[in-house]
């Protein structure tokens, strides 16, 4: 029994990392369920839960995000496995007392990809999107935006884990990394020539 205790204790941060990605792919797979079951496919705008701002909206989206490669769904797969297997090997780095927003970000990525990528599995090659919203309110007048914000491209629960896991893990590298904060630090150092540093140790030695 102490064994099995020491085990968990020692593998515990990945426990939870499965625990985590576990729940949030339930949530994800379970709402994308409920909308394919309830909600007609191309119906505009949709059932309404914010006036002018938010609804359910059923599309299947068969590219990437925002609808690249489209209809290039072996292509899709190749890069998802491959982003997979990077992001799961980063996943040995978990820690969930240390290195919480690294933990975290990655949980999220690794969950909008294998959200996504069962989609295109098990879904005809088509990724289930539901979610619908007009930043600037339905309708709106302004000209210069309404190409990219009215409405806002509809998405799922995997696309906001992966959105927020992405930006999560570039906000870590760039200011909590210690790698990163190292090499800065090596970088704003004075560049004291060789020669002086010799001379320096030699009049110590004297």
């Amino acid at each position: 029994m102490n064994k099995v205790f020491a085990f968990i204790k020692r593998f515990r941060h990945y426990f939870y990392a499965i625990g985590i990605i576990a729940c949030l792919m339930a949530a994800d797979q379970v709402t994308k369920h409920v909308v394919k079951e309830n909600v007609q496919m191309g119906l505009y705008p949709g059932i309404q839960v914010i006036k002018n701002f938010f609804y359910i909206t059923y599309s299947e989206n068969h590219g990437a995000m925002n609808g690249m490669l489209d209809g290039n769904l072996v292509l899709l797969i190749i890069i998802t496995v491959i982003a997979l297997g990077i992001f799961v090997y980063l996943l040995k780095g978990v820690n969930f007392q240390t290195k919480k927003l690294y933990s975290w970000s990655l949980c999220l990525i690794v969950t909008g990809t294998l959200g996504n990528f069962l989609d295109r599995l098990f879904n005809d090659g088509g990724v289930v999107d539901f979610l619908s919203v007009y930043p600037l309110g339905m309708g709106h007048d302004w000209g210069i935006t309404r190409w990219s914000l009215d409405p806002w491209p509809t998405f799922n629960i995997a696309d906001c884990c992966l959105v927020i896991g992405v930006i999560s893990l570039a906000i870590y590298l760039l200011f909590f990394d210690p790698d990163m904060k190292k090499k800065k630090e090596d970088k704003d150092k004075p560049n004291v020539p060789t020669d002086e540093l010799k001379e320096e140790n030699s009049d110590g030695n004297n």
